[in-house]
């Protein structure tokens, strides 16, 4: 489980690195949007959920099993730390 920013910014970091040394097209399309982030508002951070929910469902065939399961912590914590502001 993700617990503080810097494990999600790393998190994120490393599957994106992963996604561009594979030329996982449809993952970056969908991430690169929103991150890295423009401000630390909420609307960004809104912004960060939507990429993410958008790489697993229209990228999600392309991602390992492990890259999925990260991504959905990520989730998780975007959409915890949403509900908690």
């Amino acid at each position: 489980m993700i617990s503080t920013n810097q494990e999600l910014f790393q998190t994120l970091e490393k599957l994106v690195n992963a996604w561009c040394e594979r030329r996982c097209l449809g993952a970056l399309r969908a991430i690169l949007p929103a991150y890295p982030m423009n401000s630390p508002l909420t609307d960004s951070w809104g912004e960060l959920l939507v990429a993410m929910q958008n790489v697993r469902a229209f990228a999600g065939a392309e991602l390992p099993e492990e890259e999925k399961r990260r991504l959905d912590e990520c989730i998780l914590g975007v959409s915890s730390m949403l509900r908690n502001r």
